[in-house]
């Protein structure tokens, strides 16, 4: 079906649509002088909820008065003088806090509105600015924060950032036009060091026919990773591509529900053929299709603090924990960077910090000065690629606290599984189900939610499992829903357990999740992680042990399999003395749990009995055994 068929469905605007039709947002950035002089009271309610928001200026109702102001770095890359800057205004005017955020941006914090005005000024006279970063705009392109200088970098990509950004930046026509949000990303390396693919634009390298250019995926956002379009573009034709493709989301794109209103619904509901038909329609030109996907290896090098460029220099690694930074210690790495390097920092999507350009004599003086004395160049796998949204502290649709917890568990989970130096394990955090967080990317994934703990309502998380960072492009899918905050790690430190005992050398949560997790269904993987924390550590039993050679495929068989090894931990001699095609071969019952050992209570006894029963009798999935275990 063509997308004029596709929007006809879609004609009733919604309030925010008629909001913009009402007003101009040039009228919210004349008057901000006038607010500044008269307060935070003068201002509009449609400007404090939308329009200022344009320039990147958000009211935070937990810090009353006073609001976040969101940076636009392009592809993360700043100068030694931005982060100067940065860090001066931060230090002056916003209580010294700064956050990084997993777009390669950074969010200042606590300023008054009598300050925004020269805030603003300061940014804008270093060539950085806050323009578009909310509501209905493009946001920050994000690229390898290593770009144009690692090893496997093939694209630098900074040059095309910087044309991208110029189609629609400050430009009047494409500014509030969007019918949402518009996420671009672009990476010439070989390793995905930026979440390529959860984006609604995404260029990836890809090698076609010898040359070497992009391969187009759609249609990325929260809980969806972006697909293959089919086409592919050499650096000097993806102007005219992405050109193409924003004027096809602006003119097809709903403006109806806000909760549909992203490219993907749009691509979901037309089909990706019809949308690529009217993308070249738009271009009034054809692409090539697609070439080889070339990004395949997933990023690793934090775990090393340090990281050789291609002209022999190092990038040196910063950990900022939840991406909680400080203004005093931007000034620093930003002195650091141009006493001991190129005068070049980076940030990068998992909110940290790199410094660039440090030859081999200069890398111990670096490290020597701060803000490594503040922050750690290398910490544990726990934290080297920790990743938290704002949570409730700082965001109004934040349900649980969120940058602390993730701090919390990582510090628990270090002295609790300690993992070598060599591993690697990406935590990501969202404070709620909108996802700024990207949980959907992370080898574990949490969303806040709340829970009820012995009838209060408490805070709570849904634990999610295996997002890939590569070309396989899968986003997690979850295991474990409303876990107590209070015993979440307790849940992820058998996760963790086994990935140290199990994994091989070098081998990365990532893959480890692929060669052995994967070996269980997700109701599996959730029983067993329910049965180890809510019975067997609490009454001392012995745990059920995630095996690399599991081969049930079924959830009755995995029932069943799970099951035996219970009865045996607990009976100290197995169910049955034969087994066959996952049943028992002997015609008597097995002797009750409860009656061969009195710790056993009765009801818990009756559930095992039924996980090892005759086929016909067993339970068929895991969500039956959880709910006669009481277990939602």
């Amino acid at each position: 079906m063509k997308l004029e068929a596709i929007t006809a469905r879609h004609t009733k605007s919604n309030k925010i649509e008629k909001l913009k039709e009402s007003r101009d947002y040039r009228e919210a950035w004349e008057a901000l002088q006038r607010y500044a002089r008269e307060g935070y009271k003068a201002i509009p309610k449609e400007d404090m909820s939308y329009f200022l928001k344009t320039f990147g200026i958000f009211d935070r109702p937990a810090t009353p008065g006073r609001f976040m102001l969101r940076v636009r770095i392009p592809g993360g890359r700043l100068t030694s003088e931005q982060a100067t800057r940065l860090g001066e205004l931060s230090r002056d005017y916003g209580e010294d806090a700064m956050d990084l955020t997993t777009r390669m941006q950074v969010q200042l914090r606590h300023l008054k509105i009598e300050d925004l005005p020269t805030v603003l000024k300061g940014l804008e006279a270093v060539g950085i600015t806050s323009w578009q970063t909310g509501v209905d705009n493009f946001r920050n392109i994000v690229t390898d924060p290593l770009d144009g200088l690692a090893f496997d970098n093939f694209i630098e990509c900074a040059p095309l950032i910087e044309r991208m950004q110029s189609l629609w930046l400050k430009r009047p026509e494409y500014i509030n036009v969007l019918p949402r949000k518009f996420n671009s990303s672009i990476s010439g390396s070989m390793a995905n060091r930026c979440n390529l693919f959860a984006h609604d634009v995404c260029f990836a390298l890809a090698n076609k026919e010898g040359e070497y250019g992009f391969n187009l995926y759609l249609g990325g956002k929260v809980g969806a990773i972006a697909r293959r379009a089919d086409i592919f573009v050499t650096p000097e034709e993806l102007m005219e591509l992405y050109k193409a493709v924003i004027d096809t989301y602006i003119r097809y794109g709903f403006r109806d529900s806000r909760n549909r209103n992203r490219l993907h619904y749009l691509i979901k509901e037309a089909g990706m053929e019809a949308f690529v038909e009217a993308v070249k329609a738009t271009a009034g030109r054809d692409f090539e299709s697609a070439g080889e996907t070339l990004v395949k290896t997933p990023r690793t090098e934090e775990a090393d603090g340090r990281i050789r460029l291609k002209e022999g220099s190092w990038a040196l690694h910063t950990v900022v924990p939840s991406g909680i930074f400080r203004g005093t210690a931007m000034i620093d790495a930003a002195k650091n960077a141009q006493k001991h390097g190129s005068g070049t920092l980076n940030i990068s999507t998992t909110q940290n910090l790199f410094l660039l350009g440090i030859p081999t004599e200069k890398i111990d003086a670096a490290l020597a000065q701060a803000p490594y004395d503040r922050y750690r160049n290398v910490s544990t796998p726990y934290f080297n690629q920790l990743v938290a949204c704002a949570g409730s502290d700082l965001c109004p649709f934040g349900v649980i606290p969120n940058k602390a917890d993730a701090i919390r568990m990582a510090e628990k989970l270090g002295e609790r599984v300690p993992l070598p130096a060599d591993a690697s394990i990406r935590m990501h955090w969202s404070g709620c189900i909108k996802g700024c967080g990207v949980h959907e990317l992370g080898d574990i994934g949490f969303v806040g939610c709340k829970v009820k703990v012995d009838g209060e309502s408490a805070y709570g998380v849904h634990i999610q499992l295996g997002g890939k960072s590569t070309a396989s492009q899968e986003e997690a899918y979850t295991i474990l829903k409303s876990i107590p905050l209070t015993r979440a790690t307790d849940y992820i430190a058998q996760l963790a357990t086994a990935y140290r005992d199990l994994r091989r050398k070098r081998e990365s949560f990532e893959r480890f999740e692929s060669r052995v997790l994967r070996r269980y269904s997700k109701g599996a993987l959730g029983f067993l992680l329910h049965w180890n924390v809510r019975y067997a550590e609490k009454k001392g039993w012995k745990v059920l042990e995630i095996r690399q050679n599991w081969e049930a495929y079924e959830e009755r068989n995995e029932i069943f399999l799970l099951g035996l090894e219970i009865y045996k931990a607990l009976a100290g001699k197995p169910a049955y003395q034969g087994i066959h095609h996952y049943t028992p071969i002997e015609k008597t019952p097995a002797e009750p749990l409860h009656r061969l050992n009195p710790s056993v209570e009765k009801e818990l006894s009756a559930v095992v009995m039924k996980m090892i029963a005759p086929s016909e009798k067993r339970y068929e999935v895991f969500t039956e055994v959880l709910a006669d275990l009481r277990i939602k």
